[in-house]
């Protein structure tokens, strides 16, 4: 496996023992502990936090004998989850993935069989219907300089789903979308 995406093919290969008995279609739940095991463990390999690995996995810690493709469906979908938690390249990135975690329609859609949305695919739907910067918040905006570092602004509006209008203390404005914006730190806004 990759960093990208992992499919359903990927977490059945870490099965350490067939996931269901012979002969039948549903995943006992012996086999899902062992396999659950044993996709905890890559993870801890792959150096994602066992907090992040907690939120997303505890659940599936307590369920029921499961149709096969219903096990391989949710597993994947924490799965991918906690590594795009972990790699999270920005604020709006991390609400996103913890809304489709939430949400019942975006968890349907991501354990479907052709699922997960990409991780982009998840920002705009998130993005479509939340406004994670509100008109007249202060944030910090990526100083367009500096790329290593943050300068403080306030929200003038939002122009587009993924676009809003800054204020920098200057006075100067500018258009900045989600890479751009972060909630703005008290603290000293470089790095």
């Amino acid at each position: 496996m990759t960093a990208s995406t992992a499919t359903r093919e990927d977490l059945v290969a870490l099965a350490t023992i067939p996931l269901t008995r012979p002969g039948e279609s549903t995943v006992p739940v012996r086999m899902q502990t062992e396999h659950l095991a044993a996709v905890e463990h890559d993870l801890s390999q792959r150096g994602i936090p066992a907090e992040i690995v907690e939120k997303y996995f505890l659940g599936l810690h307590r369920c029921d004998e499961l149709p096969l493709e219903l096990w391989v469906g949710m597993i994947t979908d924490a799965y991918n989850l906690a590594t795009a938690t972990a790699a999270a390249p920005s604020h709006v990135a991390a609400l996103a993935i913890e809304w489709a975690a939430n949400d019942p329609l975006q968890r349907w859609v991501n354990a479907a069989p052709d699922g997960p949305s990409p991780l982009e695919d998840t920002i705009g739907e998130y993005l479509g219907s939340h406004n994670p910067f509100p008109d007249e918040s202060r944030v910090d905006v990526l100083d367009p300089d500096d790329a290593r570092s943050w300068v403080p602004a306030t929200i003038v509006e939002r122009t587009a789903v993924d676009e809003w209008t800054v204020e920098y203390d200057n006075g100067e404005q500018a258009w900045r979308d989600h890479q751009e914006l972060r909630p703005h730190s008290p603290r000293p806004a470089d790095g």
